[in-house]
């Protein structure tokens, strides 16, 4: 169906079609490279992907000062645009160490745009209007404030989003400085550990890891079923939210782990390093949060997170599926 889709897209195109750019063209290339890597197909998930990368600069997507003259629901939509394509990029950074992909940001521009401006307005779709946004309900939570959450981890991973680090004297290292000094890279991995442990803190009930809230009227719904589909779209959101912060934190201590093998004499230098056992420990604990994670959100809930927690049934050779 997917290959359809596109192939029926790709005929629809006329010469001309890249001579104007819009929004829709970038939801289009982006919602099918993310459907070719979510069924397997990486290379053709990436040539379509630059082609969205490229719309988006295009189009300023990173530019807060390009927003001006837009609509409410224009802007509320580049924006969380620009976070999903944020996401690909923090991807990018952390396991494309033989950089052979093409990247939507570089550390030039990340140092020059305000993440912060870009995060999007925390209410609901249906609460903004071209020329209006419409206060929500102050027991409710906006779906909007999850996605925000999300955009945050992926933030701490890369750079500190603590305003007290927002001064030139305590920026992070550039790429190129952490590449020719380990330790420089040892220290600023352990720095986004840190960050990333502690960036959910104060998260609301209703998406924390442990006990998440069975509160139906804190749910912006009318009706039972509304409700019903909220607690759906809440659900597994926060599935998505601490597989996210769990993975990130994996993927972190695996450079760590490789940084301190291949360069021991540093590794003793920094004495604030965990030990051996230690790390082994917090990867444990790692381990047991997914573990509960999993545990505890119904499989239909997981499904909509992709192929990654959720793995497709196999065919054998007689036609069924295990």
């Amino acid at each position: 169906m997917i290959n359809a889709c596109y192939d029926l897209c790709l005929r629809l195109r006329g010469p001309d079609y890249f001579d104007k750019v819009n929004f829709q063209k970038w939801a289009a290339s982006y919602s099918m490279a993310i459907a070719f890597f979510q069924v397997g197909q990486h290379n053709r998930a990436r040539m379509v992907e630059v082609e969205s990368m490229q719309l988006a600069r295009l189009l300023n997507l990173h530019q807060i000062s390009e927003y001006d003259g837009l609509n409410l629901i224009e802007t509320q939509l580049r924006k969380k645009a620009f976070w999903l394509l944020f996401y690909g990029y923090v991807h990018s950074q952390l396991q494309n160490l033989r950089k052979e992909r093409l990247t939507y940001l570089d550390a030039t521009i990340l140092s020059t745009i305000n993440l912060e401006d870009l995060m999007p307005l925390e209410v609901d779709d249906e609460m903004i209007f071209e020329d209006e946004v419409i206060s929500p309900p102050t027991s409710g939570l906006s779906l909007t404030t999850g996605f925000n959450i999300h955009s945050r981890i992926f933030w701490a991973a890369l750079t500190s989003p603590s305003p007290r680090d927002s001064s030139p004297t305590r920026r992070d290292p550039c790429m190129c400085a952490r590449s020719a000094d380990p330790k420089l890279q040892i220290e600023y991995l352990r720095d986004r550990l840190h960050d990333l442990k502690y960036t959910i803190d104060g998260m609301p009930p209703q998406l924390r890891q442990w006990a998440a809230e069975d509160d139906g009227d804190a749910l912006n719904g009318a009706t039972l079923e509304q409700q019903s589909v909220m607690k759906a779209q809440f659900e597994s959101m926060r599935a998505n939210i601490h597989v996210t912060h769990l993975w990130l934190q994996s993927i972190i201590l695996d450079q760590l782990d490789a940084l301190m093998a291949s360069e021991p004499s540093i590794a003793t230098l920094l004495s604030s390093l965990p030990d051996t056992k230690a790390m082994w420990a917090v990867r444990e604990d790692i381990s047991r949060q997914l573990l509960h994670l999993l545990h505890s959100i119904p499989e239909i809930h997981l499904e909509p997170n992709g192929h990654h927690l959720v793995s497709p049934p196999h065919p054998t050779p007689t036609g069924k599926t295990y």
